[in-house]
C-alpha cells in the first residue's frame, strides 16, 4: 500500500512540473510572438496618407509591414473612418491570402473634408492617418420594379420629374384576381352546364338569381383587378387609378389589353346571362354564348413569353375553358341543382356534368403540362413558381380523384332513378362541395402564381415607353442590357440601365470614360441581382460635364463566370457652345465648370436605394 501511495505522488508531481515546463514554455513563446506582431505598422494604404480622394472609394485597403499573427484577427480588430466628422459605415474586413493586406468595403459614399482612418490590432498594434475627400454629392440610384413605368426622360426646360414608386398592392390584387378567377369561371362553366346538360335550368328563379349575381360579383372584381394592376404598374396609387382614363396604361402590353377587353366583355354579359332564355334561343344563342366564349378567350393571353407563345396562347384558351366547365359545374351544382330534391331534370344534370368533367378533367391537365413545360420545364423545386406549381398539381390531383368518384356514384346509383331525392342530394352536395373548395385552391394557387416569376419567363422590353435622346440595346449569346442617356447634353442627365439577360446576375458594372482630356469618368455598380431597370439620376440630376465622346463598356458575373462585356458610345453635346456660336461677334456666354483632374480609380456613382420587388405582370391565366 505505502509502495503503492508513493508511485501516486511521484506521478501527481512528475505531472505538475511537466505541466509547468509546458506553461511556461508557452508563454515565453506568446509572449515573443506578442513582440514581434505588437510593432506591426502600416507599409502603405489605399487611400494613401494625405491624398486627396476625388472619386468615392468603393473600399479601405491597409497592408502591414507584418503578417498577421492569426488570421481570425481580422474579425476582432478595430477599424474605423470619420469623414468631416461623420462615421462613414465599413463592411466586413477581409485578410488577403499574403496575411498583411486587410480590405474593408465602404457601404456609404464619405462626405467631403478631412477624413480620418484609424486601426487597432488585438495584439496592441494600432495607428491612424488622414486623407481628404473632395467628393460631389452622391446621385442616388433608384431600382425599378419590372414593368414599372418609367418617368418621361429629362430634357431641356422640363425641370426635376420625379419617380413614382410603386404602391404595395400585391396583396389586394391577388385577392381581387383570385375572385375574378372563381366568378368567371362560375360564369363559363354555369353556362356550359346550361347550354349541354341542363336547359331546363333557365326556367328556375334561383339559376336566374345565381348567374344574376355571379355576373354582377365578376364586374365589380374585374374593375378593382383593373384599378390595383394600374396602380402596381404605373405606381401612380390606387386613388389616382379608380378612373378608366388611367387604365390606358395598361394597353403597352399584351396582357394589360387582355384586362382592358376582359372588363369590357363583362359588361356585355349582363345581356347575356341576366334572361338566361338568352343562351337557348336561336335568334340569341350565338351572340351570348359568343360574349361567354370570348370573356374566356381574353384569360389565354394573360402571360406573355415563355418557350413556344403561339401553343402558349391556344394551351392558355383551352385551360381557361376546360378549367371553367370544370369548375364552374361544380358551384352551380352545389348552389343550385343539389340543394334540394328535384325531378328527373335534376339527375339528368348530374349526369350531364359528369360526362363534362369527364372530358373537361383530361383537357385541363394537358394544357397545364403544356403550360408548366413553358415557364418552367422540370425545374419544380428550384423556384417559388415551381414549388407552387408542384403544389398545384397535387390538389388538381385530388380533384380528379374526387371528380372519378362522383362519376362511379352517378353510374352505380342514379343510372335509372327517376329523381334526385333529398338524400341522395345531400350526399352528392357534400361530394361535389368538397371537390369545388379544391377547385378553389388551385385558384388560388395561381392567382400566387401570378406573383412570381418563372424560370423560363421572358417579358420583352417596352418600346412605346419614354424615349431618350441616346438609347440603344447591346446584346450578345448571354447578355443584353439596354443603355439609355437623356437629354444627353452636358451637366444635369438621368440614365436608364435595363437588364434583359441573364436571368440573374452578381456583379454588374457600367463604366463611362469620356474622350475630352481633364474630366471625370464613372464606373457605377448597377444595383441589379435580376432582370429589371436601375434608373440613376431620377430627378434628373446625374451632372455629366465633359462634352464630346463617351466610351461606354458594360460587365457582368453569374455564378458560372463573367459574361462577356458589352460596349458602346454616345455623344455628349454642349449646348454652351451652341449657344455661343450663335452670340454675336465679341460676345461671350459665361464659362462651363471647369475640368477637374482625371480619374484615376473609378467608383459607383452613388449608394442605393432599393424599393421592394414584386411581379407586376397584369393578371394571369389560370394555367
Amino acid at each position: 500500500m505505502f509502495r503503492v501511495r508513493r508511485r501516486v505522488r511521484s506521478s501527481v508531481f512528475a505531472s505538475v512540473v511537466i505541466g509547468f515546463l509546458f506553461g511556461l514554455w508557452g508563454a515565453l513563446l506568446s509572449a515573443g510572438t506578442a513582440d514581434a506582431v505588437g510593432d506591426n505598422t502600416l507599409s502603405s494604404s489605399n487611400p494613401a496618407p494625405s491624398e486627396n480622394v476625388t472619386v468615392a472609394p468603393t473600399q479601405l485597403q491597409l497592408v502591414f509591414s507584418n503578417p498577421l499573427a492569426n488570421p481570425n484577427d481580422v474579425n476582432q480588430m478595430g477599424l474605423s473612418l470619420v469623414c468631416d466628422g461623420n462615421i462613414v459605415s465599413l463592411g466586413a474586413a477581409q485578410l488577403g491570402t499574403d496575411l498583411k493586406t486587410v480590405s474593408a468595403p465602404l457601404t456609404q459614399v464619405p462626405a467631403a473634408g478631412a477624413c480620418v482612418v484609424s486601426w487597432a490590432l488585438p495584439d496592441g498594434s494600432s495607428g491612424a492617418f488622414s486623407f481628404t475627400s473632395s467628393i460631389a454629392a452622391a446621385t442616388t440610384s433608384t431600382v425599378l420594379p419590372t414593368g414599372t413605368t418609367l418617368p418621361a426622360p429629362v430634357t431641356p426646360g422640363d425641370g426635376n420629374p420625379v419617380v413614382d414608386k410603386s404602391p404595395r398592392v400585391g396583396g389586394p390584387l391577388g385577392l381581387f384576381r383570385l375572385l375574378s378567377y372563381i366568378f368567371s369561371a362560375t360564369l363559363v362553366g354555369g353556362v356550359i352546364l346550361i347550354l349541354f346538360a341542363w336547359p331546363e335550368g333557365v326556367e328556375y328563379a334561383v339559376c336566374r338569381r345565381f348567374l344574376r349575381f355571379v355576373v354582377i360579383l365578376n364586374i365589380a372584381a374585374l374593375v378593382l383587378v383593373a384599378i390595383y394592376t394600374t396602380a402596381q404598374y404605373t405606381g401612380k396609387g390606387v386613388t389616382a387609378s379608380i378612373s378608366p382614363n388611367t387604365w390606358r396604361d395598361l394597353w403597352d402590353t399584351l396582357p394589360g389589353k387582355a384586362l382592358l377587353f376582359r372588363v369590357l366583355i363583362s359588361l356585355f354579359t349582363i345581356w347575356a346571362v341576366w334572361n338566361p332564355q338568352h343562351i337557348l334561343d336561336p335568334g340569341t344563342q350565338l351572340m351570348s354564348v359568343g360574349i361567354i366564349a370570348a370573356l374566356a378567350i381574353t384569360y389565354g393571353f394573360d402571360r406573355t413569353g415563355g418557350r413556344l407563345p403561339p401553343l402558349g396562347y391556344a394551351s392558355g384558351v383551352l385551360h381557361m375553358v376546360a378549367v371553367s366547365a370544370w369548375f364552374g359545374g361544380l358551384v352551380l351544382l352545389a348552389r343550385v341543382v343539389l340543394i334540394g330534391p328535384g325531378d328527373v331534370d335534376l339527375v339528368q344534370a348530374v349526369r350531364g356534368f359528369g360526362r363534362i368533367a369527364t372530358r373537361a378533367m383530361p383537357l385541363a391537365i394537358v394544357t397545364g403540362v403544356v403550360a408548366t413545360y413553358r415557364f418552367d420545364g422540370f425545374s419544380l423545386v428550384t423556384s417559388q413558381h415551381g414549388r407552387l406549381v408542384t403544389l398545384k398539381i397535387l390538389v388538381v390531383g385530388f380533384m380528379a380523384y374526387a371528380t372519378w368518384v362522383t362519376r362511379q356514384f352517378v353510374l352505380t346509383r342514379m343510372q335509372r332513378v327517376p329523381a334526385l331525392d333529398e338524400r341522395v342530394a345531400a350526399h352528392l352536395r357534400r361530394a361535389v362541395g368538397t371537390e369545388a373548395t379544391a377547385g378553389v385552391v388551385v385558384l388560388a394557387l395561381t392567382s400566387w402564381m401570378m406573383a412570381t416569376t418563372p424560370i423560363h419567363f421572358y417579358e420583352a422590353p417596352r418600346d412605346n415607353g419614354p424615349r431618350y435622346a441616346f438609347s440603344e440595346e447591346l446584346k450578345n449569346d448571354r447578355f443584353r442590357v439596354r443603355f439609355s442617356v437623356s437629354p444627353a447634353t452636358t451637366g444635369q442627365n438621368q440614365i436608364l440601365i435595363e437588364l434583359f439577360e441573364p436571368r440573374r446576375i452578381q456583379e454588374f458594372t457600367v463604366r463611362m470614360t469620356p474622350k475630352a482630356p481633364g474630366y471625370d469618368g464613372y464606373l457605377i455598380d448597377v444595383p441589379l441581382t435580376r432582370r429589371g431597370a436601375a434608373l440613376l439620376g431620377d430627378a434628373g440630376n446625374f451632372t455629366l460635364a465633359a462634352p464630346g465622346e463617351w466610351s461606354v463598356e458594360i460587365s457582368g458575373t453569374t455564378t458560372t463566370g463573367d459574361l462577356e462585356p458589352l460596349s458602346s458610345a454616345f455623344t455628349l453635346s454642349d449646348p454652351a457652345a451652341t449657344t455661343t456660336s450663335s452670340l454675336p461677334p465679341g460676345v461671350t456666354s459665361p464659362s462651363t465648370a471647369p475640368p477637374v483632374a482625371p480619374v484615376t480609380t473609378l467608383a459607383p456613382v452613388a449608394e442605393t436605394t432599393t424599393p421592394p420587388t414584386q411581379t407586376t405582370s397584369p393578371p394571369a391565366t389560370t394555367g
